[in-house]
C-alpha cells in the first residue's frame, strides 16, 4: 500500500528532531563573557550593543532566537552576560548573512541527496526505505514499511550526512495507521 503522510502529520514531525538543524545552523560565536542565564523572552544582544532578537524558547543547551523572519540556534555557551543583558561576540547582520549561508548549503545538500535510491533514516536512526521518485516537493519513499510519500521539509540532512526524516519510526507508523491508504 502507498501512504500519503499529510501536513498534519507533519506537524508531528516537525517537532521530532530539532538538533537536525541546531547542529548545522548553530553560529561560530565566542564567548566574549562568563555565560549568561538565557530563557524565553529574553532580549539577546550583539557586540556591537544592539539587539539581535528575543530567545523563542530554548531547547536543551540551545536557545532559540528570532531575529527578524528568522529563528537561529544560538548555543547557550556562546551567550554571555552582557551590560544590557544576555551577549553574543557577533552582530546581527553578521549572525544573519553566516545563517543564511548555512542554511542555503544545507539545503543544497538535501537537495543533492533527493534522488532515486538514496536511503532515507528516522530521526531514531532506523532505515526507513530509499528514494523511489521526486515529484516537485513530494518524494516518494518505499522500504519495509511500505510506500509514502514525504514531503521535503519533513527531510533533512542528519549529522552523519544521511538523509533523515524529522520523525520516529514510531511516529511514522503511527501517521500510517491514521492516514488513509492510496491506490
Amino acid at each position: 500500500m502507498k501512504y500519503q503522510i499529510a501536513t498534519a502529520a507533519a506537524l508531528v514531525f516537525g517537532m521530532a528532531s530539532p538538533a537536525l538543524a541546531q547542529d548545522a545552523a548553530a553560529p561560530a560565536a565566542t564567548v566574549p563573557a562568563p555565560a549568561a542565564e538565557v530563557a524565553a523572552g529574553a532580549q539577546v544582544y550583539g557586540s556591537d550593543g544592539t539587539a539581535i532578537g528575543t530567545v523563542a524558547r530554548v531547547e536543551g543547551d540551545v536557545a532559540l532566537v528570532t531575529v527578524g523572519e528568522r529563528t537561529i540556534p544560538i548555543p547557550a555557551t556562546a551567550i554571555a552576560a552582557g551590560e544590557a543583558g544576555p551577549t553574543v561576540n557577533i552582530t546581527r547582520t553578521a549572525l544573519v548573512t553566516q545563517f543564511d549561508q548555512q542554511m542555503a548549503q544545507m539545503d543544497a545538500q538535501l537537495e543533492a541527496a533527493l534522488v532515486a535510491g538514496t536511503a532515507v533514516q528516522t530521526a531514531d536512526g532506523q532505515a526507513l526505505g530509499t528514494i523511489q521518485s521526486r515529484e516537485d516537493d513530494a518524494i516518494l519513499v518505499a522500504g519495509d514499511v511500505g510506500e509514502l510519500t514525504l514531503s521535503k521539509p519533513m527531510l533533512a540532512i542528519g549529522p552523519q550526512g544521511s538523509l533523515v526524516v524529522r520523525a520516529t519510526m514510531e511516529q511514522i507508523q503511527q501517521a500510517m495507521a491514521q492516514a488513509p491508504a492510496e491506490g
